[in-house]
């Protein structure tokens, strides 16, 4: 005995649906396998857009390891046990720095070589 498929349905606004299709098409997605591979990131990540509160950690965050990078702190300890990367780790929270002048300090200070 076979189950039946579940259907599911959303409603868009066209002009935003007619921008993001090419978009998707343009990574070899189809508009739902692009909204699956979202929704499945915003799972594994937690959370599918950041708050203002998040934001405010991540940009404090980044200043303070912007300022250890600065001072020659390469290595930091996050409480996992092991080291973590300066630099690494501020280029991870690149994406979530919504401060223009803050992405560009950390933008200027990655380039410079250690």
């Amino acid at each position: 005995m076979r189950l039946p498929k579940s259907i599911k349905s959303f409603r868009f606004n066209t002009q935003t649906y007619n921008k993001f299709r090419p978009l998707a098409s343009k990574d070899g997605y189809t508009v739902t396998a692009a909204l699956e591979k979202f929704m499945n990131s915003a799972i594994e990540h937690g959370l599918s857009f950041p708050s203002p509160a998040k934001v405010e950690d991540v940009e404090a965050e980044a200043r303070i390891m912007l300022v250890w990078l600065k001072a020659g702190r390469y290595w930091v300890n996050l409480g996992g046990g092991a080291e973590t990367s300066t630099r690494g780790r501020l280029l991870l929270l690149l994406p979530n720095i919504l401060d223009a002048n803050l992405r560009l300090d950390i933008e200027e200070a990655l380039k410079k070589k250690p």
